[in-house]
């Protein structure tokens, strides 16, 4: 079930235009996880493709 988890925080990451190993974040207490939740959960991702490729939501 982590492996999944991972993949799919990874994949959040790049539609905000950062590296999945921003993933890590999490292992930094109350913070970490506070900056995951705002990043992943409340923030759009990028407008447009960026590095990581299109925009899946236009």
């Amino acid at each position: 079930s982590i492996y999944p988890a991972v993949a799919l925080y990874a994949k959040r990451w790049h539609d905000r235009g950062k590296s999945g190993w921003w993933t890590l974040i999490l292992f930094v207490p109350l913070i970490g996880f506070i900056w995951w939740l705002v990043e992943c959960g409340f923030l759009r991702g990028t407008e447009g493709p960026n590095q990581y490729g299109p925009d899946p939501v236009a």
